[in-house]
């Protein structure tokens, strides 16, 4: 009985570790650097836990993650993702990852229409707390 108590609490440990890592493994923006903007076709949309997220081709079919922000934040500041469908064509402000083709988003435009900015609890968007160049 011990061996078997022992063997599910390292199983559980092991479950754990995993877990912290995956949750360790984005949180910060130290690693989204560089600002960028660049036409895209959305491929899938992922709404959903930590962050919303929209996968994306570019115009040499490279894929990219755009990351916005949590989907309690956006659902409060009124994205929903029904503004948006697989195959629209949009533009993104945003910075990339500089190890990944992976964007933190802070504006998307459909239709040269602003539809998406993220935004911190506190209704700041991510633009203006980043004291980027040009406007969202």
């Amino acid at each position: 009985m011990k061996n078997v108590f022992s063997r599910q609490n390292n199983i559980f440990f092991i479950f754990l570790s995993f877990a912290a890592l995956e949750v360790f493994a984005h949180h910060g923006w130290s690693y989204y650097q560089d600002e960028i903007s660049m036409d895209l076709i959305v491929l899938e949309l992922r709404l959903r836990n930590p962050h919303d997220r929209i996968i994306a081709i570019d115009k040499s079919n490279q894929e990219w993650n755009l990351l916005l922000a949590p989907p309690a934040r956006n659902r409060r500041f009124g994205f929903d993702g029904s503004i948006i469908e697989v195959a629209d064509e949009i533009v993104i402000l945003g910075q990339k990852h500089i190890n990944k083709n992976e964007l933190k988003i802070h504006c998307i435009y459909k239709n040269e229409n602003l539809i998406y900015t993220y935004r911190y609890p506190n209704g700041q968007t991510s633009h203006d707390f980043m004291r980027l160049q040009g406007s969202c």
